[in-house]
């Protein structure tokens, strides 16, 4: 099913998801304050950019201490956020209209410990992951973004990533009571986590090597993650990224071509 922009607005305007945007841009508005979560989102402490057997040594265990880790969850959770806020408007209207009134925002919570626990993990992999890659293959984009942008295209064409993608659909029958209720919600943040980062680990490792245009690359990948997310469930094979959208637009151009000839003949 092609999904056009007229559905993307109409879907915007849907709670909780006008809500979350408005998450997503505070988290937005944290990134742009000066400070040390500034340093650490400007690659200064999430990239090893040093060359020698030594100094990558001494670079990782300066990313290694609890100081460091520190910020670098804190930056990893406001980044997260930003970016994946917009996502998770499916499992929150879930969590809501299957929870007793009482205990709508309990299980929202548990929701949000299971997805963030698993994400933070994920996050703290893929920051080492792109430090080791600047630090092996170099900066720039003939360097680390060069190879993280090339596993990006890979992934999101691969059936293993459209798997993902199904299973982020997954909405499971919730307990109504008690501790039984608690650990459904948790366990529903949990696995739509784990299937949430291997359907989205490749996009978030891109703006994590590159250091100049560091927000500009995760602005995108944002939407990309958006557009991504709400996509309908789909067969599990090898497909081009958005080739569905590609398609259509060039059937468009071909219609309009077709079109503008017929005129053009029409006048002749």
């Amino acid at each position: 099913m092609r999904i056009t922009l007229s559905r993307y607005i109409s879907f915007i305007s849907e709670p909780p998801l006008p809500t979350l945007l408005k998450v997503s841009l505070i988290a937005w508005g944290v990134m742009l304050l000066p400070g040390e979560l500034h340093q650490v989102m400007s690659g200064r402490m999430i990239a090893v950019s040093v060359h020698g057997h030594g100094q990558m040594i001494h670079s990782l265990d300066d990313m290694l201490s609890f100081h460091s880790l520190a910020v670098m969850v804190l930056y990893w959770l406001v980044m997260l956020v930003a970016m994946m806020s917009p996502a998770l408007a499916q499992p929150i209207r879930h969590l809501w209209l299957r929870s007793l009134t009482r205990r709508r925002w309990i299980a929202i919570v548990l929701f949000f410990l299971g997805y963030v626990g698993v994400w933070t993990v994920a996050g703290l992999v893929l920051m080492l992951v792109a430090a080791l890659l600047r630090f092996f293959v170099g900066e720039g984009w003939f360097g680390a973004s060069g190879v993280a942008l090339l596993l990006a295209i890979f992934w999101q064409s691969s059936p293993w990533k459209q798997s993902c993608l199904n299973h982020c659909h997954w909405t499971p029958r919730l307990s109504p009571f008690g501790l039984a209720a608690n650990l459904d919600c948790w366990r529903y943040g949990m696995v739509n986590g784990l299937w949430c980062v291997g359907n989205c680990w490749a996009l978030m490792l891109l703006p994590l090597t590159v250091l100049q245009t560091h927000l500009i690359i995760m602005a995108v990948v944002t939407l990309i993650l958006m557009f991504d997310r709400y996509r309908p469930v789909r067969p599990i094979k090898w497909r081009i990224p958005f080739e569905e959208e590609i398609l259509y637009k060039l059937s468009q151009l071909i219609c309009d071509y077709q079109l503008w000839r017929r005129k053009k003949l029409t006048i002749d």
